[in-house]
Formats: C-alpha cells, structure tokens, sequence
C-alpha cells in the first residue's frame, strides 16, 4: 500500500497509510503501547486492549480501515481505527472503533501527526460517502481540525453536543480546601451523615483493585451491583446490551494488566453496593462508569463511593475527567468544563447532499424529542409540587 509523506509545519516527514487488515493491531501491539505512553493527544479509548477485544466481538466480515502515521525513522506516531458501515441511501461510511461504547474518538498520536492523520482520513472520502466523529477534545478540535474543516473542500456539519467536566489540583491546596469550594454546606452535612449511618450496619470498606488478577476476581461482585442498580432497571446498565458483560469481563482485566484501569469497590460486610470504573491515562484518570445497589440508596452509596476516590485521585495529581455528558454533580464537582465536537464529514455530491440534510433533519427531530421530554418532565414536577400544596 503507498504511502502519502507530508511535512507538517515544524519540516518533520511524516507519512501515512491505509491498513486494512484485521490482524495490525495484534502485529504492532508493542508499537500502539509504547505510542500511547508518550502520545500529546490520548484516548482512553484507542489503547491497544480496547481496541483487540472490541474487534474480537465484530462479526468476522467486518472491514477495518486504520489510518496509520510514522515518522522519517519508521516509529508509529499516530493511529486512528475506523470500521466501514452501512450508510444512507445505499452508500457506505466510516465509523470509529468501539462506536457503542466510547465516549471519545479522536486519535492517539503526536502533534506532529494530527494534521496528516487528518488528511489521510479526508482522502478516503473519495471511496466513502461520508465520515463520522461522534465526539473528541477541544484540544484537538482548536489544534489541527478546525483549520481542516475550513479549509475542506467536502461538507461537513460540526457540533459541540456535550461538554466535559474536570477536576484538577490547584498547587498547594489540600483537598478539603477544594471540597469547601465546591460544595455547600448543606451537602456536606448530609455527606457526613449517610458515612455515619452507613458505619452502622456494618464493617464498610473501600477496595481499589489495580492488577490483572485483583481486578479479574473482582469482576462477580461487579455483577452483584449492576443487577440491583438503576441504571439496569432502566435499561442503561453497563451489563444491559446483550453481550455487554461477556466484553467488560475480559476487558477490564486486560486493561488492568497494562495498567490502564482502576476498579473501585465499596464494601459493608463484605456485600458490594457500588463500584466504579476509572480509565487511567499518563496525566488523567476517566471515570467512565459507576453504579450502586438500589437498596442502598438512602445511604448514598454511589456519592460515599465517588468522594472517597476522588480524594485518592486528588492526592495523586491526576486530572480527573468526568468524560462527556451533562450531569448536576459533576457540574458541581468541576473545577473546569470544555465542549466536546462532533463531526460529520461528507463527500461533496448528490448523494452527500442528501445525506447531509437527511442527518441535519433527524438532528432537529431528536432535539425536539429531548425538548418535549423535558417541558413534560417539568409539568410532572409543578404538578406534584402544586398538589403537595392543596393536601397541606
């Protein structure tokens, strides 16, 4: 397969190929982990065990297209794994890997490969119809991408659809100092009584697990949390979808044994009531999951568990990433927020046309879907609020 060479603005070569074979990743694994130690732009997400075990599950007929970066002494400098999908109007696309289950999609590489990364990817939209980025960082849109888009000569639509929120140690301040910054008083009063009356019912105990083993003998317990949380009642759990724990019982093991992932358990004699799961990378930590026993509620198992770890964290250095997505508490818990970007990228005709309006209009139609649960969830709470009243 030839290659496209580029010299990006510092005149360092850098070139690029299209690899389409399945077993890449397996062939360059020492390769994709030494890239994402010392990669300027990480994704939890792109590292070599997620990548293998995700593929593993994809039917065998799945087609891959990695976009693969080396510099002038042939050392892997960036990567970006997509699959080929089924598109509208007949047509076909690409999608990133672990689609179902990431939460960012933008490649893990130097600075130096950003650019030609992203024009290996725009080339290829000369074969597919279009290109699908469902979110990545602000650093990585301001870097190298929104140049590229204003300069393409292909459609697009671009989104800021979520934000992220962060923690990150100020220098010298201790944790109770940032605590007190960001949560009231009230809250924190409460948080102290459910630890007391948490302390009651018996022996409780934070775990986190961090090695291969530890982390695979913790994964039944895992279990006994998700069945009795919310999040499965409601369909949201992270064992729901068919097949689901089958993939996060030989990932997260995995990732364990590269040192990528940390598991947090709470404890109270022994019986599990809410876990977490924590995406290590070299100067953050993703908190990409947690969940807590329904019957334990009342205790506030999840919060207890949440704070506990984040002061561990805290005195570890590590940025905290709460990873996309609007939520109250992690608002309150922020010490800063950014937007994260989606990116359609079209092939400029008929059909990439049609295709473009076609998602544009389904994109007003969910928002107005979201809208109108919203003013209906709103109209419950007044009403409820409104006949509190009459009772009283």
């Amino acid at each position: 397969m030839p290659r496209s060479v580029l010299l990006n603005a510092k005149g360092m070569e850098v070139s690029t190929q299209i690899i389409r074979d399945r077993d890449w990743l397996d062939a360059n694994q020492a390769e994709i982990d030494e890239l994402f130690t010392s990669s300027d732009f990480e994704n939890f997400y792109f590292s070599g065990p997620w990548v293998r075990c995700w593929l593993k599950r994809q039917e065998p007929t799945a087609k891959v297209i990695i976009v693969e970066a080396r510099s002038r002494s042939n050392k892997l400098v960036g990567f970006w794994p997509f699959v080929e999908r089924p598109g509208l109007l007949g047509t076909k696309g690409l999608w990133p890997f672990v689609y179902d289950e990431a939460n960012y999609f933008h490649p893990v590489c130097m600075k130096s490969a950003a650019v030609p990364l992203l024009n290996a990817l725009e080339n290829l939209l000369g074969e597919f119809l279009f290109c699908w980025i469902p979110l990545f960082k602000d650093s990585f849109w301001h870097t190298c991408f929104a140049e590229k888009i204003a300069q393409s000569r292909f459609l697009h639509i671009h989104r800021t659809p979520r934000s992220s929120s962060f923690i990150s140690k100020d220098k010298g301040a201790s944790f109770d100092d940032y605590l007190f910054s960001r949560v009231g008083t009230k809250t924190r009063k409460s948080l102290r009584y459910d630890q007391k009356a948490l302390a009651q019912k018996g022996d409780v105990r934070f775990e986190t697990f961090r090695c291969f083993e530890k982390v695979r003998a913790a994964m039944p317990a895992t279990c006994m949390v998700e069945v009795e949380s919310w999040k499965s009642s409601q369909g949201a759990g992270l064992y729901t979808a068919r097949g689901k724990r089958g993939f996060f019982f030989e990932l997260l093991p995995e990732l364990a044994k590269e040192g990528r992932v940390w598991l947090s358990i709470l404890r109270v004699d022994e019986v599990p009531i809410a876990w977490q799961i924590e995406l290590v990378g070299k100067h953050s930590v993703g908190l990409h999951h947690l969940a807590y026993d329904e019957r334990w509620k009342k205790y506030s198992p999840g919060k207890q568990l949440l704070h506990h770890r984040l002061h561990e964290l805290w005195d570890s250095g590590k940025v905290v990433d709460f990873l996309p997505g609007h939520l109250d508490y992690k608002e309150k818990l922020a010490t800063s927020e950014e937007p994260v970007h989606e990116i359609h990228w079209f092939r400029k005709t008929l059909r990439g046309f049609l295709a473009r309006r076609l998602i544009l209009g389904n994109i007003k139609v969910r928002r107005k879907i979201r809208q109108k649960a919203k003013e209906t969830k709103a109209k419950r709470t007044m009403m409820s609020i409104l006949e509190d009243k009459k009772q009283a």
